[in-house]
């Protein structure tokens, strides 16, 4: 930040305005064993209750505690159903570690600190404070991969130097204490005051209906599949010209030129020929094969005709 101010004053004071200290890892208090500066649990939140969100206020609020009391119940029964010492994404996390730390390379050094080499690069371990240069130990409470070589060099455990917070005894004290069932509306205490008094009727805003998803801000895209709509250039299709469209449009109407077909054109595409140009001379002895080819015909037929006739008389003389 030192540097930036020097150099650039301007981008100083607007990236101040944005507080780093609660988007960027730099800022980040150690100790606190989250490295995470994302807002997935609010947006898995959101994404629970958008059912709830169409209700009234007093069912919308019971819905959410509803699912709030069960989701507390199948965690806290997968925290005392679980025999291991960790949880088991940090046994995941302990696995990768060990197996990415093979490629590191090790320079002892005398006293609590080593050098270890991973890509071209050198990062100082202190086995005393439990720091690594990287700052990944310190912000996750789990070894990284060069803390992780300097412990297994040592021929020592990586879970001896993972922190408490992921232990699986914590993972259950954290769901000691639940929320309580309640009973529904009808067995509610009455009182003197006033009910709820339900929203003045409305005819609707015009264009499509909310799905009840939560507000978006200033600078966020609405959809990471669709392309939006902003900065870009109307045309009207009846003028062709741009910045209106043609609703209101004044102008006169442009004829589309016709579209010139895709692809290879055909053979003799575009040519009209005119067969009343074109005289073709009589073939004489084209039409000599045809009478004797019809003839021929005529005869066959003659006499499988008289076949039939004998055959007929023949079989009435063998019946009488």
């Amino acid at each position: 930040m030192g540097a930036l101010k020097e150099y650039d004053p301007g981008s100083f004071d607007s990236l101040v305005l944005t507080k780093p200290e609660t988007l960027s890892r730099a800022f980040l208090r150690l100790g606190s064993y989250c490295n995470d500066n994302l807002n997935n649990l609010s947006e898995s939140f959101n994404k629970t209750i958008r059912e709830a969100r169409k209700k009234p206020l007093l069912d919308m609020l019971e819905d959410i505690r509803q699912q709030c009391m069960t989701r507390n119940y199948s965690r806290s029964k997968l925290a005392n159903d679980l025999k291991t010492r960790f949880t088991k994404k940090t046994h995941k996390e302990l696995y990768r570690v060990e197996k990415k730390s093979k490629p590191c390379r090790l320079r002892w050094a005398i006293g609590p600190e080593t050098d270890v080499e991973y890509k071209d690069n050198t990062y100082v371990v202190n086995m005393e404070e439990q720091t690594c240069a990287c700052r990944r130990w310190q912000m996750n409470g789990i070894p990284c991969i060069h803390a992780a070589k300097v412990i297994l060099g040592l021929r020592k455990k990586l879970s001896e130097y993972v922190a408490d917070c992921y232990t699986t005894i914590r993972w259950r004290e954290t769901y000691i204490v639940g929320i309580k069932p309640m009973n529904g509306i009808m067995e509610w205490p009455q009182t003197n005051r006033l009910g709820v008094i339900p929203p003045p009727n409305r005819t609707g805003n015009p264009g499509r209906p909310r799905n009840y998803d939560r507000m978006k801000s200033k600078h966020e895209t609405g959809s990471k599949t669709k392309l939006s709509r902003a900065n870009r250039i109307i045309t009207c299709s009846n003028c062709k010209e741009e910045g209106h469209n043609k609703k209101t449009c004044s102008n006169q109407t442009v004829e589309i030129p016709p579209k010139t077909p895709k692809g290879r054109p055909k053979k003799n595409q575009g040519l009209i020929f005119d067969v009343s140009q074109f005289s073709f001379p009589e073939d004489q002895s084209s039409q000599a094969q045809y009478s004797q080819a019809q003839s021929a015909h005529s005869s066959r037929w003659d006499q499988s005709s008289q076949y039939q006739a004998l055959q007929a008389s023949e079989w009435g003389s063998w019946l009488s």
